[in-house]
C-alpha cells in the first residue's frame, strides 16, 4: 500500500521503539507510547518555562488573554505595598511540545504588568527580572484540587470537570514583598509532583 518492503517497515518500527515513540508488548502487539508526564519536586522554585525545558520539552503558549480590573479585597491586601487601584489579570495556557499542560491565572499590579501580550510567551519570572529588576526569591504555596471549568477544559483539550491540581501562590521579591499572585492549574496526567518529607 505504501510502496515499501516489510523489512523497511520492521526497521522503522524498531527505530521508533528505541526512540520511545512505540512500545512493544509481547503477545499483544505494538502501540504508540504514552507521552511521559513532566515531574518534579515542589521544594525548588523555578518557572514553568524552566520546568518544561528541564524535561527536554519545548515550552510554548497556546492561549493568552489579559485585562485590567479592580483588585479583590484579598488581592489589595496581598499587594498592598504597591497600592494598586488596578491589577492586570493574565490567563495563559502553557504547552510542552505543543501539548497543553496547564492553565495559568496571574495577577500583578498594573505598574508591573506587560503592556501587550507579546511578552507573555516567556516566563513571567524572566519578564519581571529583565524589565523591572524584580527577582522572585520565594513563594507561599497552597496545594488544592479543583475541577476544570468549561473554558479551561476547552483550552486544555480535556473534559469539563476533569480534576486539576491547583497551586495557589504568592511570589515575593528580594525585599520579601509580594509582586505576583498566581493560580496554576495542572493536568494531572501530564504533570506530576513529589515532595521530599523528613520525619520530625
Amino acid at each position: 500500500q505504501f510502496g515499501v518492503s516489510r523489512a523497511t517497515v520492521r526497521e522503522a518500527v524498531a527505530l521508533l521503539t528505541v526512540q520511545g515513540y512505540l512500545v512493544k508488548r509481547r503477545g499483544i502487539g505494538t502501540f504508540v507510547a504514552q507521552a511521559q508526564a513532566i515531574s518534579g519536586g515542589l521544594e525548588s522554585l523555578i518557572s514553568i518555562t524552566q520546568w518544561i525545558e528541564a524535561h527536554g520539552y519545548q515550552p510554548g503558549t497556546s492561549y493568552v488573554e489579559m485585562g485590567s480590573r479592580s483588585p479583590t479585597a484579598q488581592e489589595a491586601e496581598e499587594l498592598s505595598f504597591w497600592h494598586p487601584e488596578m491589577v492586570t489579570e493574565i490567563h495563559r495556557v502553557r504547552t510542552a511540545n505543543g501539548v497543553p499542560v496547564l492553565y495559568c491565572i496571574d495577577v500583578l499590579p498594573v505598574s508591573l504588568a506587560p503592556k501587550t501580550p507579546d511578552s507573555l510567551d516567556e516566563s513571567l519570572f524572566q519578564y519581571l527580572e529583565r524589565d523591572w529588576g524584580q527577582v522572585v526569591i520565594f513563594a507561599r504555596t497552597a496545594i488544592e484540587v479543583t475541577q476544570a471549568t468549561p473554558s479551561m477544559a476547552h483550552h486544555l483539550q480535556i473534559d469539563p470537570e476533569t480534576p486539576l491540581l491547583r497551586l495557589r501562590q504568592a511570589h515575593f521579591n528580594q525585599q520579601s514583598l509580594p509582586i505576583l499572585l498566581s493560580q496554576d492549574h495542572f493536568v494531572t496526567d501530564r504533570f506530576h509532583f513529589n515532595v521530599l518529607r523528613h520525619r520530625q
